[in-house]
């Protein structure tokens, strides 16, 4: 006699999708962290190299001003963090399965 309601969640499985949020939201703020101190370092890696990568990328992300325009190189540059992060917990969740 089989029921058609679904089983209720054990703990452990509530116990680790609270680990993974907790692992994905802390990754995404570190990486987008990390992004925001490698841009700040741009000016300085043109001083060391003489090149000119860095003021492009800024420009670029500066998309001239238009602040409607800077909002949605944010969202997309938290978005890549979040995809990056949410990829790399799944990464690290099937590498602990296997040992």
């Amino acid at each position: 006699m089989h029921s058609n309601t679904p089983p209720s969640l054990p703990a452990e499985s509530l116990k680790r999708t609270a680990v993974k949020t907790v692992a994905t939201v802390a990754l995404t703020v570190l990486l987008i962290v990390l992004m925001r101190g490698g841009l700040t370092a741009l000016p300085w890696l043109d001083h060391v190299t003489g090149g000119q990568v860095g003021k492009s990328v800024l420009q670029f992300l500066a998309v001239d001003g238009v602040a409607q325009k800077q909002q949605w190189v944010a969202i997309a540059l938290m978005l890549v963090c979040f995809v990056v992060a949410v990829g790399s917990v799944k990464l690290a969740e099937r590498l602990l399965r296997r040992s």
